[in-house]
């Protein structure tokens, strides 16, 4: 057990003191919870009171599978003096997050600990492991090579998952396992339970009652609004890349112009080829970076072979949730090349840090 504990600054003059998480709360990905708040941070999506209540009631719920039953336990508050004072940290990690506006200090277990505004510390118990200092507005993040591959292929999944599209899970895993024996043995009784859920979180739509084969369509009005921006940035970030190594362009649907449909603004997009590597330089903003973050992990997650976690991430229905763990239990044993997580994960520190400065 990895315990962690947010603490945090607002604009107002006070600071605030989550409840104790109970778990996983390590920097690691993807399933230490460390990089979550990290991200959160970064984003402006933890800066007071509210956002912190919030984000514990659904992180325990999503961490933890606990329902909150009395908010006031969650969050603790106190008026912010010269000099607050965290005494016997008894957390693995503790998230101190300012966004006060100014430069505050702490007293750690005896030890002043500055924190400049707009900074976040991450602790180790009491010892300072990180630093990172947010930027504001839009951001850029530079992709080389495989890492473009790896982003527009984790965004193609995430938004086939809203469409229905069920069937890339399985063929996603048979295309890097080492040996097919296990998998074509399972391969009809895992369809029909891909269709049994399917069937229970797509049951108000169009395609509900279809088979794998049909999809709900990318810009139908019944598809969530998530995958129709995933697809936005997927579409401009191939075209890109495609021009940029066939300048005389080509047939495949990587060269066609991109249709822009979701509702977030449009991703800029740079693209060179430096010493036959190519380099995509992404302008985003913190909407755009929620929906990348969230692709590459549901993608990691595809080739941890954790199918129900990747549901887990587009329904809370508890059958739903079971048949994914049936499913699940299917692919144990499957062998595959686990490098390749580890450069999705790379991809995604990308995507998390993009806009900050790493302080220490």
């Amino acid at each position: 057990m990895t315990s962690g504990r947010i603490y945090l600054f607002d604009s107002k003059g006070i600071y605030y003191r989550s409840d104790q998480y109970l778990s996983d709360m390590y920097l690691e990905l993807p399933y230490g919870h460390g990089y979550d708040i990290i991200a959160a941070f970064l984003r402006r999506e933890l800066c007071n009171k509210s956002d912190l209540m919030k984000y514990t009631k659904k992180a325990y719920v999503k961490w933890f599978n606990h329902e909150i039953d009395d908010e006031d336990e969650l969050v603790s508050h106190y008026e912010l003096t010269k000099k607050i004072s965290i005494k016997g940290i008894v957390d693995d990690y503790s998230y101190i997050l300012n966004c006060s506006g100014k430069r505050n200090t702490l007293y750690v277990d005896e030890n002043d600990l500055v924190i400049d505004k707009d900074e976040m510390i991450v602790l180790n118990f009491e010892k300072v492991v990180m630093k990172i200092r947010r930027g504001r507005g839009r951001m850029s993040v530079s992709l080389i090579d495989d890492e473009i591959g790896i982003c527009v292929n984790a965004l193609d999944f995430y938004n086939r998952m809203f469409i229905g599209q069920y069937n890339e899970i399985d063929w996603s895993i048979r295309m890097r396992l080492i040996s097919s024996k296990n998998y074509r043995e399972g391969e009809y009784t895992r369809r029909k339970l891909y269709e049994a859920v399917r069937s229970i979180i797509m049951k108000d739509t169009s395609i509900g009652e279809y088979n794998l084969d049909a999809s709900l369509g990318i810009w139908s009005d019944q598809t969530d609004d998530r995958a129709k921006s995933s697809y936005d940035i997927q579409q401009i970030m191939r075209y890109k890349e495609a021009y940029c190594r066939f300048p005389e362009g080509g047939t495949t649907v990587n060269f066609r112009e991109p249709l822009i449909r979701g509702s977030l603004s449009e991703i800029g997009c740079d693209c060179i080829k430096e010493d036959e590597q190519v380099i995509e330089t992404v302008n985003i903003n913190s909407d755009h970076a929620r929906i990348m973050d969230d692709a590459l992990y549901i993608y990691s997650l595809l080739h941890s072979h954790n199918v129900k976690g990747i549901f887990e991430y587009f329904t809370d229905d508890p059958m739903a949730r079971e048949i994914a763990g049936i499913i699940d239990r299917m692919y144990k044993g499957m062998k595959q090349e686990n490098d390749y997580i580890n450069k999705i994960n790379k991809v995604r520190k990308k995507i998390i840090f993009a806009g900050a400065t790493i302080v220490e």
